[in-house]
């Protein structure tokens, strides 16, 4: 079996002209982020309480060394009886993205928010009680669930999953570099 995966990667080699890398791209990565993250926080009841949705991410690649910037468009609902309150408040994180081999998969590292902003921008001041929280929970889950992960079940990133050593980050893409 290891004959044959080497004869296979060796074979792959000569006939890409000797790759040493591949990219996913930053609109590949959005898109994944935005079909696979499903994150929606309920907490307390509907007289007094808390409702946080994701709903779209964005990715961009490399616009510092190694970082990866992820913006997060999220919907919140504070129930409360004197002020309910209804906004989008829209989150910036950078991190440092990294590889698991044995899940074929990208998580980050050292998560740091850099940006908050909402819609409405009067409702900032009300939302402040509870925007610590919700980057608590946003925080959480971009630092515990993988941002890529390769398709094993798909021949071809089968093999790059199995190849891939490191990622680096370049403006646009994540490279990919193997053994």
């Amino acid at each position: 079996m290891l004959v044959l995966r080497a004869t296979l990667l060796s074979v792959l080699l000569l006939l890409t002209g000797c790759v040493s890398q591949y990219s996913i791209t930053q609109q590949e990565m959005t898109n994944y982020l935005n079909n696979e993250m499903h994150l929606e926080i309920k907490q307390g009841n509907r007289l007094l309480g808390l409702e946080v949705r994701v709903d779209e991410v964005d990715v961009v690649l490399g616009d510092k060394p190694e970082t990866i910037a992820i913006t997060a468009h999220s919907k919140i609902q504070v129930h409360n009886p004197i002020r309910p309150i209804a906004a989008i408040l829209i989150t910036r994180f950078e991190a440092k993205p990294w590889y698991d081999s044995s899940s074929h998969s990208i998580y980050l590292k050292q998560l740091q928010l850099t940006r908050v902003e909402s819609t409405p921008k009067d409702i900032e001041k009300a939302i402040k009680p509870v925007a610590p929280q919700v980057m608590r929970f946003l925080t959480q889950y971009l630092e515990t669930q993988p941002v890529y992960v390769l398709d094993t079940k798909e021949s071809d990133q089968a093999l790059l999953a199995e190849m891939t050593q490191r990622i680096e980050v370049a403006p646009g893409k994540l490279k990919l570099i193997f053994k």
